[in-house]
Parts: C-alpha cells; structure tokens; sequence
C-alpha cells in the first residue's frame, strides 16, 4: 500500500502491505494510520452534482482499512472530515467536524445538502 502525505502533518505514519497478518498486539493504534490521497474538482467531477462550495479540495483516506477515515484538504489548508471515522478522528488530525461552512445547499430541496456520498465512496476507493 502506498502512503503519501499531502502536508498538513499527518506524513507517512504506518503502512503494512496487502494480505500481511500481524499478531494482536502487534496492530496500529490509533496514532499509526495510512494515508492515501487525491486531488478532485468541480471542473472534473463527473459523479453527480459538486457537493461543496469549494473549487477543488485534495480528498484524503486515513486509516485500517476496515475503518478509514475521509476527509477533504481545501486550498487554505482547511481540513473538513467527511464520514464517521473521519469525525472521530478529527481532533487527532486537526480537522473540522463540521462539514457545514464548505457543504453545497441542495437547489431543489430547500433546507437539504448536495449528497456527498459519491466523494466518499470515490476517496474510499484510495484505501
């Protein structure tokens, strides 16, 4: 697995190849993570509507590969955490919970989001 690190601190912190097995005890605690990430765009996104308010953000998964976290970089280096783990671990990594101040309003439900779940399911894909 290839581990790269788009900086914002969270650099290469433990990566183990594809089908090794490690005794219990030997298993990455929640400060060792893999780290994978790629670049997106309104301009490029081809998957439903652009769910952000942003142009472009670098879409990162950190993370056991049973439960990664995602999360979005913005130009400004703001960090926003897209799913669960990320929420979780947003204290750890120096993100934001709260995906609000970049989240697109929905233009045909008044009071709804654009759904976000193809960026997730696409920065998943990187685990």
């Amino acid at each position: 697995m290839l581990a790269v690190s788009v900086g914002f601190g969270l650099g290469i912190l433990y990566s183990l190849p594809c089908g090794f097995e490690t005794d219990p005890v030997d298993r990455p605690t929640d400060t060792q993570r893999t780290e994978q990430s790629s670049t997106v765009s309104a301009a490029a996104w081809t998957d439903g509507p652009w769910p952000f308010t942003i142009d472009r953000g670098e879409l990162t998964c950190i993370g056991p590969e049973d439960d990664p976290g995602v999360f979005i970089v913005t130009h400004q280096d703001e960090i926003f955490a897209l799913n669960p783990a990320a929420i979780l671990m947003a204290d750890q990594v120096g993100a934001m919970a709260d995906l609000d101040p970049i989240w697109r309003d929905d233009p045909d439900i008044i009071g709804a989001k654009v759904n976000v779940s193809p960026i997730i399911l696409y920065a998943l894909a990187l685990c």
